[in-house]
């Protein structure tokens, strides 16, 4: 959305390399590298190119902002949900993996607007993290 040059490394995450685990705490993607300084955690970075690059796709109303920051959280549960899918030790578990994200995607579906976006005619942070 930004149009910023970047530099892309795959990382085996079945097998991480040692120079990946200095810059990832955690060990998971995705990492940025920023003047030799690592930034990790989605929302993190996202928060960091936003207020670093243009255009800004956080609304400048705090209140609305603040809004989309919770979404964006509500967001990586969605994700953390899809990641109990492919996990799932039995059938019994997938079926109450797929309600639980179902029950997610309700209750987002309840506060969107007439969009396209999270925000009505405008693509904001909140959206990426849902792409």
């Amino acid at each position: 959305e930004k149009g910023v040059a970047f530099e892309r490394r795959d990382v085996d995450l079945a097998h991480k390399p040692d120079w990946f685990l200095r810059l990832s705490p955690l060990g998971k993607t995705p990492v940025l590298v920023v003047d030799g300084e690592a930034l990790f955690e989605s929302a993190v970075i996202c928060e960091y190119l936003d207020e670093t690059q243009t255009p800004r796709l956080h609304p400048a109303d705090p209140l609305a902002r603040a809004r989309e920051r919770a979404w964006m959280e509500f967001g990586s549960a969605v994700l953390n949900g899809i990641a109990v899918l492919y996990n799932a030790a039995d059938a019994a578990a997938l079926a109450r993996a797929q309600a639980a994200l179902r029950a997610r995607f309700e209750q987002l579906d309840a506060v969107l607007g007439d969009g396209p976006w999270f925000a009505g005619a405008r693509f904001g942070l909140v959206d990426a993290v849902f792409g």
